[in-house]
């Protein structure tokens, strides 16, 4: 294992030694097609013509431009890398920002105000993000990202809500890990209908999250969030309200340790925190059983990162992140009691490293490394054995014990480069390793299930099961791919993409898995432009997955099943099974098939539509079936009981359609967003170890999966109120999650109750709809100081403007000039505003006020489909109530 972490680490430094030397070498103008477009507007949003844009790269070299009539900058043949951009016009107060300059087109607008208005703000258009992909792509704004929860781990939360299911976040190309503070945050983008051959993922949405470089002047925060009962509401399970407490802490800051060549940016935060889990269960004489169990959690992070400039363009990041969490009382609520917890202690260290610059004249390289070395360890509070009466209550031990640690690496190697005006090109390598070792143990003191209460007061479980023998596994995983992809400009209007991945990892048989890609982006017309695309994706054989199968392979641990046992003794009564085991048929990868179209134009200058459609297909996706269910009452295979047989037999089936509406009227700085979703997901399974009610026949499963949400509807709405207020306002809606209705019996004799009634189709029946309401309310206040230097950091919104009589002086030098009208430039990929302050106040004070489901919707989980439970077809939980917390923030 050392001996090939030292390999790999060599190969990363070879990489970051190479683009260093050769980026010594680069001049400007190297071929690449990169391209910045800057438009300069005044307060009115008019094209400022008299404006000159300079650019100074990282070595320092310089390149001015005058705008054109639409005030409009253009800058070509440059180098992907940090530049800054600097505005200035007569009467207006020059700007200067940060920009980071990415493959392909680029574009950045910026808004001058007059001299005695102590305002600027940078607009960064969503165009500016790399469109390989021939994807949609939205960018959230300032404000958007201020209204997020400041919270790493809940603002992780709310954007994979607002992304909806299957979504993946990546933070400065690494997939994983926690998200940096808010203030650390660049940009937040979504990306849809990606086709790119460098993307192992299929075409879901990805969450990209760019920091800000370090290499500004100092700067920092700290924030504090405190959270408790008395201004929450009651859950609707609970008598009364639970016990709740949070208490959130953070400290970050950064800056440059050598100017202009080396930043620093630390964090560090902490959330300690317990709320109530709503148990809802019936005691064994019938009776209602409603408690609360408390559930703690203590969590700490910390996390450095250094940005170096390698040469003129090449800049090297190296990060390093601490994760420590802790939480009690896990596995109680619902129908489990508290006797059921467990606790569990994960902790997790990352480092990553991430290279970039230019090869030569003709190639911008980019490399990537991580390794995570993380530890998970579960303790039980009881080693009774666990007594599981369906669908009434849960009591006894949880039956969980042990730990995993699991050091995982990730290796990749892209390069861009271009042949000619119309072809750009680019390739990559990724290389995935990770070594597991384990000893946790599940159901370690055996389950007796009975299927009804009258059968528990009767004593007559219907099984008894224990997993027994040696829990020690270590194991190993590869996983490898390659691809190239070639961005051909057909015409001024035509842009196609086209293609090729291959992908290949260890415990599966297939050695050939090449996946075509090809999209497209056509500018129908000066205001539409239509997007679509046809990829094949793999999916990866996931370790746990595989971990279960030589685990429990008959030789470390064997299942073992007696049916219709004594109770609360198993000796002497009862039918044994012989050995129940785990096992993997011969694999083919998972196959999805995916296509899309779609369209987005401009309905006015501050509004802008999109509607796409998108197709996904799959084929070779994992299942499981019992290879040794009883077939008339008699197993195959006398020798063995259960055989859980993992297969690549599965399909699944997803058709989605979304509109979409975005709003943005700058004058007013009002931000708004309506996006309706309809999508119809169909599988066979739910999960790759779940059993089919009949695995006799297990295409009898097919149906809607678990996370068949047909209808979603978002709404997002941020305005200024009086006194410098600003209001964040988020509603979500969601039509009900399907479950499953089922007798409550093992009829077939296979020892897992999920028969269903004759005529019944899997995830047949529906929940309840569910509506949630967050409003957030923060007030920005100056408390002076002077900061020198230019604005480098997003800081909360202004509390006013300037004169009227500003304005109209702005709009009459403008007109002298020939200056256009209202608006920015057309187009269908409209402007995104990120506000920055600019009036010298050094430190700045954020009190903020957050409500999460404002109106106190009760939204209902877990509708039980046993039809013998006395709580059949009606909800036992709520997602939580209405909750309030407070806190404030300091920006120096």
């Amino acid at each position: 294992m050392l001996r090939i972490l030292r390999s790999v680490l060599a190969v990363t430094a070879c990489a970051v030694a190479m683009t260093s030397v050769a980026a010594g070498q680069v001049v400007q103008g190297t071929g690449f097609g990169s391209t910045l477009r800057v438009t300069v507007l005044d307060p009115t949003e008019a094209a400022l013509i008299i404006a000159q844009v300079t650019i100074v790269d990282s070595a320092g070299a310089e390149r001015t431009a005058m705008v054109d009539d639409r005030g409009v900058a253009l800058f070509e043949d440059l180098n992907p890398g940090n530049y800054q951009v600097k505005a200035a016009a007569e009467s207006f107060r020059p700007i200067t920002t940060p920009f980071n300059v990415r493959r392909g087109e680029n574009r950045t607008t910026l808004r001058l105000a007059l001299a005695t208005i102590e305002q600027s703000v940078v607009v960064q258009d969503k165009s500016a993000a790399d469109r390989r992909d021939n994807g949609f792509t939205q960018t959230l704004t300032q404000e958007e990202v201020d209204a997020l929860p400041d919270d790493p781990d809940e603002m992780a939360e709310e954007l994979a809500r607002l992304a909806g299911p299957g979504a993946q976040i990546f933070v400065n190309g690494f997939r994983g890990g926690r998200l940096p503070p808010k203030d650390q945050i660049q940009q937040i983008r979504f990306q849809t209908n990606s086709f790119s051959a460098e993307y192992h993922e299929a075409g879901m949405i990805r969450v990209e999250v760019i920091t800000k470089p370090g290499l500004g002047g100092w700067r920092g925060s700290t924030n504090f969030g405190f959270r408790d009962e008395s201004l929450n509401a009651r859950n609707h399970f609970a008598k009364a309200k639970g016990a709740e407490q949070m208490r959130r802490y953070m400290v970050n800051f950064q800056g440059p340790i050598a100017k202009g060549r080396t930043g620093l940016t630390v964090s560090f935060d902490g959330n300690s925190s317990y709320d109530s889990r709503t148990i809802n269960a019936l005691s064994p004489s019938g009776a209602p059983v409603t408690a609360l169990a408390e559930t703690p959690m203590d969590a700490m992070n910390f996390s450095a990162r250094v940005e170096h400039l390698l040469g003129g363009t090449s800049q090297l990041q190296l990060e390093y992140q601490r994760r420590q969490n802790d939480r009690s009382n896990v596995g109680v609520g619902d129908f489990d009691l508290p006797e059921r917890a467990f606790a569990t202690d994960n902790s997790t260290n990352t480092v990553r490293v991430r290279a970039t610059g230019v090869i030569g004249k003709k190639v911008f390289s980019e490399t990537r490394f991580s390794l995570i070395d993380s530890t998970l360890s579960n303790t039980s509070f009881s080693n009774q054995p666990t007594i599981r009466v369906n669908e009434a209550f849960n009591a006894g031990g949880a039956g969980q014990m042990g730990d995993r640690r699991a050091r995982e690496i990730e290796l990749a190697q892209n390069v861009d480069f271009s042949i000619g005006r119309r072809h750009s090109l680019r390739a990559g390598v990724l290389l995935e390793a990770g070594w597991w070792d384990s000893n946790q143990r599940s159901n370690a003191f055996g389950t007796y299930t009975f299927t009804s209460l009258t059968d528990y007061n009767a004593g007559r479980p219907a099984t008894y099961s224990i997993r027994t023998g040696d829990p020690v596994v270590d194991y190993r995983q590869v996983k490898a791919g390659w691809y190239l992809q070639d961005d051909v400009r057909v015409s001024r209007d035509l842009q196609v993409s086209l293609g090729v991945r291959q992908e290949i990892q260890t415990q599966v048989d297939a050695r050939w898995n090449l996946a075509p890609r090809a999209a497209f982006t056509w500018n129908a017309s000066r205001t539409t432009t239509v997007r679509g695309g046809y990829g094949i994706f793999y999916d990866w054989y996931d370790s746990a997955l595989y971990e279960q199968t030589i685990r429990v392979d008959g030789n470390h641990q064997i299942d073992t099943i007696v049916q219709k046992p004594t109770f609360p003794v198993t000796a002497g009564i009862g039918t044994r099974l012989p050995p129940s085991v785990i096992r993997a048929a011969a694999l083919a990868q998972p196959t999805i098939q995916q296509a899309s179209i779609g369209l987005e134009r401009p309905l006015a200058p501050w509004a802008d539509f999109r509607t796409d459609y998108m197709w996904t297909r799959g084929t070779n996706t994992l299942r499981s079936i019992n290879a040794n269910a009883p077939v008339n009452g008699v197993r195959p295979d006398l020798t063995l009981g259960n055989v859980t047989e993992i297969q690549s037999s599965g399909r699944r089936a997803s058709d989605r359609f979304t509109v979409a509406l975005n709003a943005r009227y700058m004058p007013r700085r009002i931000l708004g967003m309506v996006m309706y979703q309809y999508t119809n997901s169909r599988n066979f399974s739910d999960s790759a170890t779940s059993l089919p009610s009949n695995s006799l026949d297990p295409d009898a499963d097919w149906g809607p999966s678990a996370q068949d949400m047909r209808h979603r509807i978002f709404l997002n709405f941020n305005a200024p109120l009086a006194n410098g207020v600003r209001l964040g306002f988020n509603v979500q809606g969601s039509s009900p999650l399907p479950y499953t209705i089922t007798t409550g019996l093992d009829g077939n004799g296979d020892t897992v109750f999920n028969d269903r009634p004759e005529g019944v189709g899997r995830n047949s029946a529906r929940g309840a709809a569910q509506w949630s309401t967050n409003i957030r309310l923060s007030k920005s206040i100056g408390l002076g100081g002077a900061r020198s230097g230019p604005p480098n950091m997003p800081m909360p919104p202004p509390t006013g403007g300037g004169p009227a009589s500003s304005v109209t002086g702005t709009r009459a030098l403008n007109q002298r000039v020939g200056g256009g009208g209202m608006g920015g430039p057309g187009g269908g990929d409209g402007p995104q505003m990120v506000v920055m302050e600019a009036n010298n106040q050094k430190y700045q004070l954020n009190v903020f006020l957050n409500v999460q489901n404002a109106f106190n919707n009760v939204n209902y989980n877990a509708f039980i489909g046993n039809q013998l439970s006395p709580f059949f077809g009606t909800a036992t939980s709520a997602q939580a109530p209405r909750r309030v917390e407070v806190g404030l923030s300091l920006g120096f």
